[in-house]
């Protein structure tokens, strides 16, 4: 039977054995937007753990302390709420985004490409050359040196992943102690730094190949009006010379790739649309007179109809449900509380008559500390004024991460029962100050016409 491209990855031989990449560099606008992106990305990944807001981190995940720091706004591990807008908007960004506009994250967000191509394929040019010409013949001891680089940059951002966990002030404190003092820190450090120097100077591109699944989500994830790079086979085809379709068959697609794939074969799982070949072919078509745009952003339905498919109900209904997920986590991150009161009935309880003039209703209180402090929490019934209760352990004290639970009864007299189910809130106060508040129903006995 004939064997097709789509018989093993291009990065491997018809003997299954790995054939080495080396990618040309690439040059054009498409480029130079996506290098820039890398840059931001790369800085944001260094700097949003140390720079602060309010004297909070920007961002940090605590784990040991169970609290999380984004925006500059704690989120303990009791915000539920904002921990499942978090999936939720993740989920709504991976599945309905990428339905849309195909790989964009991997081409242009994904740390393993951020790092892949925007620091260690650039030490590589820097020894071996940009591949545009003859490689450039490298020595022992500057291959040495070079994967050297490799591991000192290796190193460097498994300080920077660990400081997304301690802080700056406890990695300061790590790095000025005795080893000894924190050997399972550094033992850790060595373990993760040794992981992905073997990814970034070995495995490269079988992570996208091989073992990430993303690109093979996108197979159920696309369709005909996804927007992914794709080259115009009506202009393109036949190949050959200039006569003929557009492309010439130069291969220059296929040696900008850091996947090693043909874009010509059409949407492949390898293509994680970081628009190197849309830059390469380009320069080519400018060189021999030709129209731009060959391989461009497009979708199979846009070459097929000629129409857009990007402006549509489906995109517009992805774009919304997303920004309100976004909106929505960023109102429960900026009005979350620092404790959590709750006010719940009884289950199956009446009121009860205290005297001749006032009743009481049963309540299940709970106070959840959601801090690493501890609490002196002072109830007070907030509606209506004029009624009272009674709680046991009062005032309630709540060490750090700890939550109360008790039975709160409170009283109101017969004159401030004028329905069947009156309102009653208590507040929660901190030095005077309130911290948060609950609300339930006083149940009464029926009022007479």
């Amino acid at each position: 039977m004939e064997k097709t491209f789509r018989d093993r990855p291009d990065n491997i031989d018809e003997t299954g054995v790995r054939k080495w990449l080396k990618v040309r560099q690439p040059q054009g606008k498409w480029y130079r937007r996506r290098t820039l992106v890398s840059t931001l990305l790369l800085f944001f990944f260094i700097l949003a753990p140390i720079v602060t807001i309010n004297g909070h981190p920007f961002m940090r995940l605590d784990v040991l302390n169970r609290q999380f720091y984004l925006f500059g706004q704690i989120v303990y591990s009791q915000d539920t709420n904002i921990m499942a807008l978090v999936m939720a908007s993740v989920v709504v960004f991976i599945v309905l985004f990428t339905a849309v506009f195909g790989r964009i994250w991997c081409g242009w967000a994904c740390p393993h490409t951020v790092f892949m191509e925007g620091l260690y394929r650039r030490i590589e040019y820097l020894f071996h050359g940009n591949y545009r010409n003859k490689e450039r013949e490298v020595s022992l001891p500057m291959r040495i040196l070079k994967y050297a680089l490799y591991y000192i940059v290796t190193l460097f951002f498994t300080n920077v992943f660990i400081l997304w966990f301690t802080g700056l002030d406890y990695l300061l404190e790590i790095w000025n102690s005795p080893i000894e003092e924190y050997w399972q820190v550094y033992g850790a450090m060595f373990a993760v730094s040794i992981f992905y120097f073997w990814i970034y100077a070995y495995l490269r591109e079988g992570v996208c190949t091989m073992f990430c699944p993303y690109g093979r989500m996108q197979g159920v994830l696309l369709d005909k009006k996804s927007i992914t790079v794709a080259y115009d086979y009506k202009r393109g085809e036949p190949r050959g010379s200039k006569e003929a379709g557009d492309c010439i068959n130069c291969g220059a697609c296929i040696k900008v790739c850091p996947t090693g794939i043909d874009i010509k074969n059409g949407s492949q799982l390898e293509c994680v649309n970081c628009t190197s070949c849309i830059d390469e072919c380009n320069s080519v078509m400018t060189r021999i007179g030709k129209p731009e745009n060959l391989i461009r952003f497009t979708s199979q339905y846009q070459l097929e109809t000629g129409k857009s498919s990007i402006k549509n109900y489906r995109t517009l209904g992805y774009v919304l449900v997303l920004s309100a997920l976004l909106i929505t986590l960023i109102i429960a991150i900026s009005k979350r509380t620092e404790v959590d009161t709750s006010l719940l009935r009884m289950p199956g309880t009446l009121y009860q008559e205290v005297s001749a003039d006032t009743l009481s209703n049963m309540y299940q209180l709970k106070i959840i500390n959601k801090t690493p402090e501890f609490k002196d929490i002072e109830i007070k019934l907030l509606e209506p004024e004029e009624g009272s209760f009674f709680l046991s352990d009062h005032p309630v004290e709540l060490k750090a991460s700890n939550n109360f639970s008790g039975i709160i009864i409170i009283k109101l007299a017969k004159s401030a029962i004028v329905k069947r189910s009156t309102k009653v809130k208590i507040g929660a106060f901190e030095n005077g100050k309130m911290i948060d508040s609950a609300s339930a129903s006083f149940v009464g006995p029926n009022q007479k016409k």
